[in-house]
């Protein structure tokens, strides 16, 4: 496997291994023509031209259209757990420019604002969102752009980008909890409120919003980690797991996902999947 190549997109690095000079290259473009489609803190954005239509039906890229449609079954998937419409109740909670930027703010939460899925109409190329509905699609770009990154290296190799990683011939991987294990094919996501955490009025804040209220959920775990075949499927996994809350090992057992949970004080629940098919190793990959 070749050397590592390092970038920074979407908000954290990305590392790409086992790609030619060329692969690497395409690799970068990719992320950053993402980023500039689907984030909320680029002001030409394809996605802030669609949050400030105001209910009104807008023509968008084939590219926009499948990623909303990508978004939209996740949520159905996940019992609308995982929904693209809390644009509005990210922003409220104080998340409303990059993170690298975000600092604490003494200034209490904006209102809640609570899921609105059912206010979002798809129709080939056509979205019509209700008026004041902010989409948010990072449930769903950052795992779907590493799996596409992945498929363009021609050999063995890994991306990775924010904790989640998808990899071709085998990685040794580090995993929350202190875990390090050998991952052969597939995906591993994390998800949790142990990194992207600021305070807004004093109290803690995160970007894992509960659709029911609103606010930043109330969760026991600090992080999530699922290993899936797609790092798209085990990153809307990971989160749902800590949406879930006390209900996640459960459920994601029932799933039969290979899981690991992380609580507050550092003790690990893995489901059944995940101790049969994790294999201890020595050192990290990355």
């Amino acid at each position: 496997m070749t050397g590592k190549h390092r970038f920074c997109a979407m908000g954290c690095e990305v590392i790409v291994a086992g790609a030619t000079a060329r692969e690497r290259l395409e690799i970068e473009r990719l992320f950053v023509a993402r980023e500039r489609r689907f984030s909320r803190f680029i002001a030409g954005s394809e996605l802030n031209r669609i949050n400030g239509a105001a209910g009104r039906p807008l023509l968008v890229s084939r590219e926009f259209a499948e990623m909303l449609e990508l978004a939209l079954a996740a949520a159905s998937q996940t019992g609308g757990l995982v929904d693209p419409t809390l644009g509005r109740a990210v922003e409220a909670a104080g998340y409303d420019q990059d993170f690298t930027g975000l600092t604490d703010d003494p200034r209490p939460p904006e209102p809640a604002a609570p899921s609105a899925l059912g206010s979002v109409r798809l129709a080939g190329r056509v979205v019509q969102a209700g008026a004041g509905i902010r989409l948010d699609l990072n449930g769903v770009v950052k795992g779907k752009t590493i799996d596409d990154a992945l498929r363009l290296i021609d050999g063995d190799g890994f991306i990775s980008a924010g904790g989640d990683i998808a990899v071709s011939g085998g990685a040794v991987v580090s995993v929350p909890g202190g875990a390090v294990v050998r991952l052969v094919t597939g995906a591993l996501a994390t998800s949790g409120q142990d990194r992207r955490r600021w305070s807004r009025g004093g109290e803690p804040q995160h970007h894992l919003i509960d659709p029911c209220t609103g606010r930043p959920a109330r969760s026991p775990w600090q992080t999530v980690t699922v290993c899936g075949a797609t790092c798209l499927g085990a990153d809307i996994a990971a989160k749902a797991g800590f949406l879930l809350a006390e209900r996640g090992p459960q459920q994601l057992e029932e799933w039969g996902l290979a899981a690991q949970f992380v609580d507050m004080r550092d003790d690990v629940v893995a489901t059944r999947a995940w101790r049969l098919q994790t294999e201890s190793h020595e050192a990290p990959c990355t």
